[in-house]
């Protein structure tokens, strides 16, 4: 039954993935026009609603390996915080420690108990953990070196300025994949997980800033939190698990081509 039920919504996105595709073209027509009048808000809107079409027209389309993409050569993990999200993937049997890279924006100094007692554990495994490292400048850190897979979880700024009419949260992914492309592979991929809901997808405008930063329209897979079970993620200036309080997740998957 539910292999029936997963063929007729695949027909189904099929049968509409025109009507979506020739209404996310006008939308774009409307949004630069907008833009040209220095009408940015109404831009804005009209960008938030081309997301939606995007996520409509892609979501969840097939199943994603997570873990297997993440345990092919050298996978750069950025913006860990507590390095709960680490700490979880070295647990699964593909996952050998010595290929992860983990950074955190945080000092050393400006890490919490949990985070340093993680990246203890983590370096005694053999895995390299770096701080201070901004993900938005990924080069600063790496210099000409090359990832196979780059990993942000949850990425979030923490501010709800605007800046010509896109969000802070679409400035920092943005920048984010302009930073990451030059240090993947060219046959590598991106991943960043987010709450699946049409306010973040609007807020963060992932095919927007896909094209900016030069890669293909991203692919949309369900994220499951629960097969990281010592993933604690939490929210920039805020205490608590931020996993707690939504139910709906997605992965984005970046590539160059």
């Amino acid at each position: 039954m539910e292999q029936a039920e997963s063929h007729h919504e695949s027909y189904r996105r099929l049968l509409h993935a025109p009507v979506i595709r020739n209404m996310r073209v006008m939308a774009s027509h409307l949004a630069l026009r907008s833009n040209h009048l220095g009408m940015f808000a109404d831009a804005k809107q009209i960008r938030r609603i081309d997301d939606h079409l995007a996520w409509l027209l892609g979501h969840k389309a097939a199943t994603f390996d997570f873990i297997g993409q993440v345990a092919k050569e050298k996978t750069l993990l950025a913006g860990e915080g507590n390095l709960s999200f680490t700490i979880s993937l070295t647990g699964m049997d593909r996952i050998v420690p010595s290929r992860l890279t983990a950074t955190t924006f945080e000092t050393e100094k400006e890490l919490a108990e949990m985070a340093r007692a993680n990246a203890k554990e983590l370096r005694s495994m053999g895995m390299t953990v770096l701080h201070g490292v901004d993900a938005t400048d990924l080069a600063a850190t790496f210099g000409s070196q090359r990832f196979d897979t780059i990993v942000f979880q949850f990425p979030n700024a923490g501010s709800r300025d605007s800046v010509e009419g896109h969000t802070a949260n679409f400035i920092l992914v943005r920048d984010f994949l302009i930073s990451a492309a030059k240090q993947l592979v060219y046959s590598g991929q991106v991943l960043i997980s987010a709450i699946d809901s049409p306010y973040y997808v609007g807020s963060f405008q992932f095919e927007e800033a896909a094209e900016v930063a030069g890669f293909l329209p991203p692919k949309v897979y369900a994220f499951d939190p629960d097969q990281f079970p010592d993933y604690e993620h939490t929210m920039t200036h805020q205490s608590g698990n931020a996993l707690d309080d939504n139910d709906q997740f997605s992965t984005w998957v970046f590539s160059l081509e």
